[in-house]
């Protein structure tokens, strides 16, 4: 099995799905926000506010290209198609796109308690909209696979994952 890369923007999924979709196919799961965390030593949102954003991004493209190199289902952050290297790094993978709608994406990162996003922290409603349309496009370039999530339950999601990744 090659490695299967969730993309998305925050609150699409890739969390949940990751762990269903390695539990489904026996495989190991990397959720990078928690990989970063525990390496850098402190949650996202105070790295970002004490290094900055381009620090961040660093960590996490060496992250990623690490966990290529072994078969697993790799949950990203929702900007990590924005470095040009990640996209080079990505454009030969195994990428399925956490599609959702913007305001079912604004809902669910409004009331996650447990992920608080830097992003989200400082921008409004309007702005988490205009930050996912401008990733949107980058998004589905990058994926070889694309799945809705505004609508279906974790299960029916990857059972459409497994359908689509093995045809």
């Amino acid at each position: 099995m090659e490695s299967i890369v969730l993309i998305g923007f925050m609150g699409a999924g890739k969390t949940t799905i990751s762990k269903e979709l390695a539990a489904a196919l026996e495989a190991r799961v990397v959720d990078m926000d928690d990989v970063l965390v525990e390496r850098i030593g402190q949650p996202i949102s105070e790295y970002f506010e004490e290094h900055g954003e381009a620090a961040f991004r660093e960590h996490e493209t060496s992250l990623l290209k690490e966990a290529l190199n072994e078969e697993s289902v790799i949950a990203t952050g929702g900007g990590v198609i924005l470095q040009q290297e990640n996209q080079k790094v990505l454009s030969d993978k195994l990428v399925v796109y956490l599609k959702a709608d913007a305001n079912v994406l604004v809902q669910r990162i409004r009331e996650d308690k447990v992920n608080v996003r830097p992003l989200a922290i400082k921008n409004d409603d309007g702005d988490l909209k205009r930050l996912f349309f401008s990733r949107e496009k980058l998004y589905e370039k990058l994926a070889k696979v694309t799945v809705d999530t505004s609508e279906k339950l974790p299960q029916e999601i990857v059972n459409e994952i497994i359908q689509q990744v093995a045809s």
